[in-house]
C-alpha cells in the first residue's frame, strides 16, 4: 500500500482522484464501486481475466483520496486475491511459495508504477524511495533514507548472524550436557 498527504499543491484532490480513475482505466480495469461525497472520494477497481487469475498479476485496485485544496491524502492499494497483500504472503509461505512471491512482485510492482505516475501529477519535484514509497524533496534527503535502510539492513542482517550463532552454541551445549556430543570422553 502506498499512502501519502500532500500540502500547499497546485492541484486539487478531485482532479488528482479523476487522473487516477483515467490511469486504472487506460490499464483496463472497470470501476466495481466509487464513493464521493464532501472531500472523500474511493474508488474500487477490477481486472479479472483466467491469465491473470493463472499468472497471479493485479485483479484488484482501491484508490481513497480525501480532503480538500492544499491538504489532501492519496491512499493505493493494489492486491491479488482482493485481499490485503499479507495475507497471500503467509498463505504462500504455507502453500504455494513461488506462486504467491510471483503474485507479491506483481502487485509491488503495478503500485510503484501507479504511484510514480500519481505523485509525478501531482509534483514533478518530488523523488520516491524504491523500497518503501515515502517521497522527499531532494536527491539529499532521498539519499540520507536510503542509506538509513542500508544501515538498518546491515544491524539486522547483523542481529540475525548474533542470534543464529548463540541457538547454535545452546543447541551444542544442550546435545553435550545430555551426553550426545559424538565426543569421545575419557
Amino acid at each position: 500500500m502506498r499512502r501519502h498527504g500532500f500540502v500547499e499543491r497546485d492541484i486539487g484532490p478531485k482532479d488528482v482522484y479523476t487522473h487516477i480513475k483515467t490511469l486504472l482505466q487506460s490499464e483496463g480495469f472497470k470501476v466495481q464501486s466509487e464513493d464521493t461525497k464532501d472531500n472523500f472520494w474511493d474508488l474500487h477497481a477490477r481486472k479479472s481475466s483466467m491469465e491473470r487469475i493463472v499468472l497471479g498479476k493485479v485483479r484488484d485496485v482501491d484508490v481513497v483520496v480525501a480532503g480538500t485544496s492544499g491538504k489532501f491524502e492519496v491512499q493505493l492499494n493494489a492486491g491479488v486475491w482482493g485481499r490485503d497483500l499479507a495475507i497471500p504472503a503467509i498463505e504462500g509461505v504455507a502453500t504455494l511459495g513461488l506462486a504467491t512471491a510471483v503474485d507479491l512482485h506483481s502487485a509491488h510492482e503495478f503500485e510503484e508504477r501507479m504511484w510514480e505516475q500519481i505523485v509525478h501529477n501531482i509534483d514533478p519535484s518530488l523523488r520516491i524511495c524504491r523500497l518503501d514509497g515515502l517521497l522527499f524533496k531532494s536527491d539529499q534527503e532521498l539519499q540520507s533514507h536510503v542509506k538509513a535502510h542500508e544501515q538498518q539492513q546491515q544491524a539486522a542482517q547483523g542481529s540475525m548472524m548474533n542470534s543464529m550463532l548463540m541457538m547454535g552454541m545452546l543447541g551444542g551445549m544442550g546435545m553435550f550436557g545430555m551426553g550426545m556430543g559424538g565426543g569421545l570422553w575419557i
